[in-house]
């Protein structure tokens, strides 16, 4: 009885520290991508602290990664956007008004 309270004690610990990992791999990935499209709105883009509410990255089916951004001048709308793990920047939606400089 007692090696059985032992196996199952440590198959919950196992299991807990998976899904804490998991948890921990995904909120730095968020990290990550937020900080990432922050920098490049503000130093490629031009926008100043005080043009943006809001960034928050999130899990979604396509694209995996989205990052949602509230900005002051329009703030009934969120714009998505992706690096689609390049680097690069792109504006999802709406396609209109385009927030990014897009090169042709």
């Amino acid at each position: 009885m007692l090696i059985v309270k032992k196996t199952l004690a440590i198959f919950v610990i196992v299991i807990v520290l998976i899904i804490g990992g998991g948890y921990a791999a995904l909120q730095y990935k968020y990290n990550a991508l937020e900080k990432s499209l922050k920098n490049h709105l503000f130093n490629v883009e031009g926008y100043a602290e005080s043009d943006i509410i809001s960034i928050k990255a999130k899990l979604s089916g396509m694209p995996k990664f989205p990052v949602y951004v509230i900005f002051a001048d329009d703030p009934n709308t969120k714009y998505i956007f992706t690096d689609r793990d390049t680097g690069e920047w792109t504006q999802l939606d709406p396609k209109t008004p385009q927030r990014l400089n897009v090169k042709n």
